[in-house]
């Protein structure tokens, strides 16, 4: 049927390629229309919009990442300074060198002063040849001397101011000195470190056994 006017349209189509309607004033109004078609496009379009929102974030978070800062980078440790003595380095040495010192000077007159207060060198009068317990008192200190090695060591002897020669008192105290020092010397003390002193009756003690002795000092 052509012309205007209201009429009633047709439906074609079936099952599988979906119903249309056709004609005027129809359930939709008038002109063509498919029937359900619009029905079908807007949860699609929904769905279209949902996707590409998702996809829009995740996106974003792809390249911005977290947004939290980075952690600030670890603070730089300043390098140790080496420790080096006064006076030009050698070059390429660094740090601190080893240390060269010798023997701990008072120490060695302790121990040395300890020996001779157990044992005291002592001669009988007129003579340059020590009283027993002489033997005891060299090893001893040819002990320590050879434990600490490096100072200079004075061997003095002495004489009493009275009951001796007085005359020859210079010599006989320097011949007792001498006597300690190769007593020492074959007990293993180096050559050399070892120097005999004659001091006379100048530096006597409280009894005249007594100041017949041989001293020994650490003058390094």
């Amino acid at each position: 049927m052509t012309g205007g006017g209201s009429h009633r349209g047709r439906v074609t189509g079936g099952p599988n390629t979906g119903a249309h309607w056709w004609g005027g004033r129809g359930p939709a109004g008038g002109g063509s229309h498919a029937a359900s078609g619009g029905h079908r496009r807007l949860p699609l379009a929904l769905l279209l919009v949902g996707v590409l929102a998702l996809g829009g974030v995740a996106i974003a978070v792809a390249v911005t990442g977290t947004s939290d800062p980075p952690p600030a980078p670890a603070a730089s440790q300043a390098p140790a300074v080496p420790t080096v003595p006064d006076g030009p380095v050698p070059p390429g040495a660094t740090g601190t060198p080893a240390s060269t010192g010798g023997p701990d000077v008072a120490v060695l007159q302790d121990t040395i002063d300890d020996v001779l207060a157990a044992t005291p060198l002592r001669f009988p009068p007129d003579g340059a040849t020590p009283a027993a317990g002489a033997d005891e008192a060299v090893e001893r200190l040819a002990g320590a001397l050879r434990a600490a090695p490096g100072p200079p060591i004075t061997v003095e002897g002495h004489t009493a101011p009275t009951g001796e020669d007085t005359d020859d008192a210079q010599d006989l105290s320097q011949r007792r000195a001498e006597e300690i020092v190769r007593r020492l010397e074959a007990a293993g003390v180096p050559a050399g470190s070892l120097t005999a002193v004659g001091v006379g009756s100048a530096r006597p003690l409280d009894s005249l056994a007594a100041s017949r002795r041989v001293e020994v000092r650490v003058t390094g």
